[in-house]
């Protein structure tokens, strides 16, 4: 059922895009951006790949993100108790067991648009757009991700990565709204 939520979030993507194209528009997916955040540690939180970035007539150019609304996931076996957006499933783990260096480096491996893991993907990159830096939250590691065109393996290379200190799955920040 992933798969349907990651569906749903590349068509209204391409569908974007498409849309630009035939009114004759100057779309660019999937640029990457090194955020202005001093308060954050590692450069990979900083990183954030935009949807599309549109070059407008007077040369300016503006930022198009594609958000979508959550959807049910039932039947993974995943400890998913909120519906899921692709691109925005929040990760909540037991603190005592975080790896929270080997998620690093999962998030370098998959943010790189110059030779992503598994190779372009339905057309796009095949990378992530984003992560946000692990908080402590009560007894909780918290962060977010912003799996973009990435491959379903992505997403499972991360749950598997989280392994035992997976607590809950979910888009939680985008159910609330």
């Amino acid at each position: 059922m992933i798969e349907s939520t990651r569906t749903h979030y590349l068509e209204r993507l391409k569908e974007a895009l498409s849309s630009l194209a035939s009114e004759g528009r100057s779309a660019y997916p999937e640029i990457c951006l090194e955020l202005s955040r001093p308060e954050v540690m590692r450069q990979i939180y900083r990183l954030h790949v935009v949807d599309i970035v549109e070059r407008l007539p007077n040369g300016e150019s503006t930022v198009l993100e594609i958000n979508v609304a959550p959807m049910a996931t039932p039947g993974t076996g995943l400890p998913i108790d909120a519906p899921i957006a692709w691109n925005g499933i929040e990760f909540r783990c037991y603190s005592a067991s975080f790896p929270e260096e080997a998620l690093s480096e999962w998030a370098e491996r998959w943010i790189t648009d110059e030779s992503p893991p598994m190779g372009p993907q339905d057309g796009l990159t095949g990378i992530i757009h984003s992560i946000t830096e692990p908080v402590l939250r009560d007894s909780d590691m918290e962060f977010s991700v912003d799996f973009g065109s990435a491959p379903i393996a992505a997403f499972e290379e991360l749950t598997e990565l989280l392994g035992s200190s997976l607590r809950s799955i979910g888009s939680y920040s985008l159910v609330a709204t």
